[in-house]
């Protein structure tokens, strides 16, 4: 079977939460990088994107299906493999629910993404998203893991998109630039992570060289 293809950066990204969706939902895909991998891309790459996307604004991360069909806009493609992979639940509250969570994930990528120095963020502005945002935003993931009463956000006994997307936002952009013990004061978000990161396809996915090779956000 051919592979799908998911073009972006060779970074994690905005494209890393739609990485982790299809690995949990077991669909074969390969990333389609720049040649040059600069920032911010080429004329010549952003045409080349532009005439596999469509959209004349925004086409990355961007997922190109072996039937030719193209996927566009970060939550949409989220939401698009979500329904492919059976990570989608089904009742109105718990879409709700998912939609929620996220763009409470993406609030917080937003906010991960402001403060990167290398990026041109001053220490002070890191420091700060290190010393207040990060536990403003894992308090309420945390409380929201807790109010559902389950082992997972949204529904109780299963990994869904929501909890895709929220370890994405969490460990990725959260964890990964603090300190080794942001999560002491969220036990429950601490274990929820490692029960995600137990999922069959994510466990493959994060052992190999496709992930391995990537550009990661770290502490600065």
């Amino acid at each position: 079977m051919t592979a799908a293809k998911l073009h972006y950066y060779s970074a994690t990204g905005k494209a890393n939460q739609i990485r982790l969706a299809l690995a949990a939902a077991n669909i074969e895909f390969e990333d389609v990088t720049p040649s040059s991998n600069s920032f911010p891309p080429s004329e010549e790459q952003v045409l080349e994107w532009r005439n596999i996307g469509g959209n004349s604004t925004t086409n990355v991360p961007m997922l190109e299906m072996p039937d030719g069909k193209v996927y566009t806009q970060s939550s949409a493609v989220l939401k698009a493999v979500a329904r492919m992979g059976n990570l989608m639940p089904s009742s109105n509250d718990d879409l709700y629910m998912t939609d929620k969570l996220i763009a409470d994930a993406e609030d917080f990528r937003t906010k991960s993404y402001a403060t990167i120095i290398a990026w041109g963020a001053s220490k002070e502005e890191y420091e700060n998203f290190i010393n207040n945002e990060v536990p403003l935003h894992f308090g309420n993931f945390e409380r929201q893991l807790k109010e559902n009463g389950g082992e997972y956000f949204v529904v109780k006994d299963r990994l869904t998109i929501a909890d895709v997307a929220v370890y994405d936002a969490v460990v990725s952009f959260g964890a990964n630039r603090a300190p080794d013990d942001c999560l002491d004061k969220f036990p429950s978000l601490a274990q929820w992570i490692k029960r995600v990161e137990s999922d069959p396809g994510i466990v493959s996915y994060h052992a190999s060289d496709k992930y391995a090779n990537l550009m990661k956000f770290g502490k600065e």
